[in-house]
């Protein structure tokens, strides 16, 4: 891949880096202006008779950004003394029940109708598959290895149009693809999607979030050397009848997908703007707006706006759109991790132009904020206190003032489809 010049930020490093040669709930009714006076930047030169980039990468469906609407949320609860669980949040009746099935200290979730996925990360390289009916019971287990890593670090799971599940790898250049319709857990893997045309010096792309659009699968490459960027983080994009890693600009040396202006994308959610379903949100050093279908990247919410509120760096944890599209909550590290707080801010800068700071002293977990039933859904990981707090936007308050109780703390969650 080519690298662009950008500059780029590090919690482990501060790099200025050289141009070189180089190897998922929201609104579809809004009126957000797509419009941004900050310069797009992507793969593509703007066509000379309509002032937009060219068509890179023909999608055959809208993208599966998650379910619009959600009655429950399954939630990992850790506190990394106590033993971590897999539980389920009643988002109508506000109840929590706890300790369904295991999890470990770095649990992250997935899920379809009928399935519930557990990745286990760094150090466990384990799936587990729930039956999401009746009892929630363990359907099946498997390892993650891969013969470039010894702890291959799956990082999510992704389904796709043809009903299988995609796992990105962090420390092996690959995709893994299982199907876990198969009653027998030794047979689920089923191949790989090689990431190598996109890897830096290290042999891997340190790949992390993936989208699921029709027949194209884009996922999340950060490009790290010893935890520091080489270049830009980009989203690559993954033809998946053909499980081959797609060249948007074949007139550029090199593999190359869509430049990211920020570095680490973790988070990926719908342009309510879009009802194509082409367009993603996508959370880096700010949000940004990217046009899966053209290759392009501008900022929604640009890192000088969260600035203001002393948000830089790594500190976005997660975000959700707000009521109409036209602004997002987001939660952020506010002062010192693990503290943590959710500012409201508007997209392409509307209102509030700047954060504002609607709950504070938060303690930091995974991704901890849904919105649904037309509420934020906050994790809280205060050890003298944890539990789930339910926020209403419309009245700026708390559905309960001492939020839903967890005997441990919670760690991650998502709403189920």
């Amino acid at each position: 891949m080519i690298s662009r010049p950008a500059l780029l930020t590090t919690a482990l490093a501060l790099a200025a880096c050289n141009p070189s040669k180089g190897d998922t709930d929201t609104d579809t009714d809004a009126d957000t202006d797509t419009g941004t006076d900050t310069e797009g930047h992507g793969t593509t030169d703007m066509s000379p008779t309509t002032g937009e980039a060219p068509v890179v990468v023909e999608l055959d469906a809208p993208c599966d950004f998650g379910p619009d609407d959600a009655s429950e949320l399954a939630l990992v609860t850790n506190d990394f003394v106590t033993p971590a669980g897999l539980g389920r949040v009643d988002a109508g009746d506000l109840a929590v029940t706890a300790d369904i099935l295991p999890a470990t200290t770095d649990t992250v979730l997935g899920a379809t109708g009928d399935w519930l996925v557990m990745v286990h990360r760094f150090g466990h390289n384990r799936i587990d598959v729930v039956d999401r009916a009746g009892e929630w019971l363990l359907r099946g287990s498997v390892d993650v290895t891969h013969p470039a890593s010894d702890d291959p670090n799956p990082q999510g799971v992704t389904f796709a149009a043809d009903g299988l599940a995609y796992v990105p790898l962090f420390a092996a250049p690959a995709v893994q693809i299982y199907d876990f319709s198969a009653a027998d857990s030794s047979t689920w893997l089923q191949g790989e999607i090689d990431l190598s045309p996109v890897a830096d010096a290290d042999g891997s792309p340190e790949a992390g979030v993936a989208l699921a659009c029709g027949g194209v699968l884009f996922v999340g490459v950060q490009r790290l050397v010893d935890f520091a960027p080489v270049d830009n983080s980009y989203l690559v994009a993954v033809d998946l009848a053909a499980r081959a890693v797609l060249d948007l600009d074949a007139a550029t040396e090199g593999t190359q997908g869509i430049a990211l202006l920020g570095p680490y994308p973790k988070q990926i959610r719908r342009d309510p703007a879009d009802a194509a379903g082409h367009t993603a949100l996508v959370l880096t050093s700010g949000v940004e707006r990217v046009d899966l279908s053209r290759g392009t990247a501008e900022w929604a919410v640009a890192p000088e706006v969260l600035a203001e509120a002393g948000i830089d760096g790594f500190d976005p944890q997660a975000f959700v759109l707000a009521q109409g599209g036209a602004s997002i909550f987001l939660a952020a590290t506010d002062g010192e991790f693990p503290a943590a707080a959710v500012f409201h801010v508007g997209l392409d800068g509307g209102e509030p132009a700047a954060p504002v700071k609607v709950m504070e002293g938060l303690n930091s977990g995974e991704k901890m904020l849904e919105r649904v039933g037309g509420f934020l859904w906050i994790g809280d990981a205060d050890p003298a206190d944890p539990r789930v707090r339910v926020y209403d936007p419309a009245t700026q308050n708390e559905l309960q003032g001492d939020g839903l109780k967890t005997a441990v703390a919670p760690w991650t969650f998502i709403p189920l489809p």
